[in-house]
């Protein structure tokens, strides 16, 4: 099997995980519209970005689920389950009807689909990770799982590139009415060609070596609390200072653009899916660098430029034409092609073989899932109540970034030696 199938394999889940994250941000005016009362504009955006983050929360549950599934049984089946529950949430949520059709029922919905995601998502890229880095040759870990941590601007590229052909191809009326709901709709064609490719896939064979050496872990999730309780605090911190970023660059920004900057939700998409469209190299870069000058300090390169550049791009945003924005926004996204392009694989090297799995998805998905699914709700609330659409930026984003900056000088390790088999 060759490392190209390997990672065609593993990316296709991670597009479609990024390509509903973004359809759901970038179409978050449609979905406050259509989903809550409409009585109160302000509180509608808050409630859908609480909904948003559901899937975050429960996330660390599903990383709880398929790691132990993943550490048990075998990565390859257990990341083919994901990849099909989390499709099928995906597609579900272009089919359920509004709160002007359902009522309360259509919020619940969209909560409980969202929740499904999540569950999903938690063991989602956790074991496309370690499926990489177990095949992948040494020196050459971080590159490969690069194409995996490249899906997010190729999921937001391909979902703006969806929302912008939508309103391109139908009426103004009817791209409002039932035409948002593509994105959502179409990802069942990525989802098809995620189970062909997963099915064609053999275990990773270091699991197959622990599996013939009788060390396959009885309960992963406690001996990963058990022994390894220092480093999922630290991988934590460190997917928690990315996810902010991240978060605020690729989810917020949506708001902002519409709300503050006056853009239209097309005109936003185009801003922000062509940034991120571009940054794909950037991304590869980004990996090829961790193996070269290592792990630590291609990811603490990636905060200290978000920190250095966050708030004034986003105070300028207002005031710069299209083109202009957009490169703006590709700076922000810049920042978290070094931060996103390194974490998995310094994430997944610092747990054993025998509870990669389960280690470095709980450790992702606690940090994403605690600090950066809540991060547009907090900014837009801070915002909103502080009247100024910057404060949450300051008071939060930049607070818990600067926080895992600190943490990974002074703790993260270096494992870019370091032999995955162990």
């Amino acid at each position: 099997m060759s490392i190209r199938t390997v990672i065609a394999a593993s990316t296709i889940g991670t597009l479609i995980e990024w390509f509903d994250f973004f359809a759901y941000s970038s179409l978050s005016p449609f979905i406050a519209e259509y989903f809550f009362p409409r009585s109160d504009p302000a509180v509608a955006i808050i409630l859908t970005w609480l909904v948003f983050a559901t899937a975050f929360v429960v996330r660390p549950v599903g990383a709880v689920l398929f790691g132990h599934l993943g550490d048990r049984i075998g990565r390859k089946s257990t990341f083919l389950i994901t990849l099909i529950v989390m499709g099928l949430a995906t597609f579900s949520m272009g089919l359920i009807p509004t709160y002007a059709q359902a009522g309360i029922v259509a919020p619940l919905l969209l909560t409980l689909l969202r929740i499904v995601q999540g569950i999903a998502l938690g063991g989602e890229y956790g074991g496309a990770i370690t499926y990489v880095l177990e095949h992948a040759p040494a020196g050459r870990r971080a590159f490969y799982n690069g194409f995996v941590a490249a899906t997010p601007p190729l999921g937001l590229g391909l979902s703006s590139i969806t929302v912008v052909l939508s309103s391109l191809l139908l009426t103004k009326e009817q791209f409002a009415t039932w035409g948002w709901r593509m994105p959502f709709l179409v990802s069942i064609i990525l989802t098809a060609l995620g189970v062909y490719l997963r099915f064609k896939l053999a275990e990773s064979p270091v699991f197959e070596d622990i599996k013939k050496r009788g060390e396959v872990a009885r309960v992963p999730i406690a001996e990963v609390l058990g022994r390894h309780l220092p480093w999922v605090l630290v991988g934590v911190a460190v997917a928690a200072g990315h996810a902010v970023l991240a978060y605020t660059s690729t989810g917020y920004i949506f708001t902002y653009l519409v709300q503050t900057a006056k853009r239209t939700p097309v005109e936003a998409n185009i801003i922000v899916g062509a940034a991120a469209l571009a940054q794909i190299p950037l991304y590869l870069f980004a990996a090829w660098l961790g193996d070269r000058v290592g792990r630590k300090a291609v990811y603490m390169t990636g905060l200290a430029i978000g920190l250095a550049t966050y708030y004034p791009l986003y105070y300028l945003l207002p005031s710069l034409d299209l083109w202009l924005a957009a490169l703006a926004v590709y700076v922000m996204v810049g920042a978290t092609a070094f931060t996103f392009g390194i974490l998995g694989t310094a994430l997944a090297e610092l747990f054993p073989a025998r509870v990669r799995y389960s280690g470095m998805s709980l450790a992702f998905n606690l940090g994403v899932g605690l600090f950066g699914g809540f991060t547009p709700t907090i900014v837009q609330l801070i915002g909103t109540l502080l009247k100024n659409p910057l404060a949450g930026l300051l008071l939060y984003t930049y607070v818990v970034a600067a926080a895992a900056l600190i943490i990974a000088a002074l703790i993260l390790p270096e494992t870019k030696s370091k032999d995955v088999a162990a």
